[in-house]
This record gives C-alpha cells, sequence and structure tokens, in this order.
C-alpha cells in the first residue's frame, strides 16, 4: 500500500472522493466526446482546473486542497476503445480513488457507429478487506457501483489498466 496510508483519517474527504466518484464520471457520461476531446488536447489543464474549481465550489465546508499538479492523465486505448487513465492525488481516507479509468465503448476503427458511447467508469480504492488494508477494483455503471475485486498490496497504473481491459473484453 502506498507510503502516505499509515495515518489516515476516519472518512473520507469529500472534494477527493466528488472529484473521483462522481465529478469525472458525469460530465464524461454527459458529453463523452467534449470530455475525451480536451482531455487529450492542450486544452487538458484548463479543462481540469476548471472541473477542479467547481468540485471546490460544490464543497465548502471542506477545506482539502486538491493541487491540480497532483492529478496525472494518460491517454491510450483499450483494445480499439479510447482509455483515459487518471492518477488522483495522494489518499488519504478509505474510499478515496487512487487511480481512475475512463473507457468509451466507441471503436476508433469505426467511430461513426455510436453518436453518444457507452463509458466504462473504473475505479482503484483504498479499501479495508478481508486481510486488512487493500485496494478495491471498482466499477460505477450509471449511479451503482460494483466492488469487482479486492487486491492485496500495491497495484501500478499497469497492472490497474490490466484489470479495466480485462473487465472491458469479458463483459462486451
Amino acid at each position: 500500500m502506498p507510503e502516505q496510508t499509515k495515518n489516515l483519517l476516519q472518512t473520507p474527504r469529500k472534494r477527493h472522493y466528488i472529484l473521483g466518484h462522481e465529478a469525472f464520471r458525469q460530465l464524461c457520461e454527459y458529453d463523452p466526446h467534449q470530455f475525451f476531446e480536451k482531455i487529450a488536447s492542450s486544452e487538458q489543464q484548463p479543462f481540469l482546473s476548471e472541473l477542479v474549481n467547481q468540485v471546490v465550489k460544490a464543497c465548502p465546508d471542506d477545506v482539502t486542497k486538491l493541487n491540480i499538479d497532483e492529478l496525472s492523465v494518460t491517454t491510450s486505448t483499450i483494445e480499439s476503445y479510447p482509455f483515459i487513465l487518471i492518477s488522483m492525488p495522494p489518499i488519504k481516507a478509505y474510499a478515496e480513488c487512487i487511480f481512475v479509468g475512463i473507457v468509451a465503448l466507441l471503436d476508433l476503427s469505426n467511430p461513426a457507429m455510436a453518436t453518444q458511447p457507452e463509458i466504462g467508469y473504473f475505479t482503484l480504492e483504498l479499501g479495508e478487506g478481508d486481510n486488512g488494508e487493500c485496494s478495491m477494483f471498482c466499477q460505477w455503471i450509471g449511479d451503482t457501483h460494483y466492488n469487482l475485486a479486492e487486491i492485496e498490496g500495491q497495484v501500478s497504473t499497469e497492472e490497474f489498466s490490466m484489470l479495466v481491459a480485462k473487465r472491458i473484453s469479458e463483459t462486451n
């Protein structure tokens, strides 16, 4: 597990939780084409800054500082689908996201097939499992959150990407 988990907070920080679990997901589901376009462009930083500012305004009672420089975004593909991997700011409580993975189920070899592609939204969260601290691999379908796997030890971005790819291949 990451080093920062030694002194965990009792509850997740609202801003961190909302950013990883709701803000990215809702914005992407609302307009996936614009979301993927902005994330993969030179407008990425201003786009993320505006999203973080909206989360901060929505959670005025939370004093958590969300530093845009602590977000890391990688764009790639899974099979022929666009994939965004977001490394979140350091976690400080159970249920906070370590990584967010977003897949647009839009076949890049035939993009005209879906005007509003379905979105695969995945998170890797700090959790507490049967053997203590772990990572939870989760998927959101609409507003429903599913715990897919409990993983012991630290998970790299490559391993998280492989988990997302495996889930996509199993469900499509």
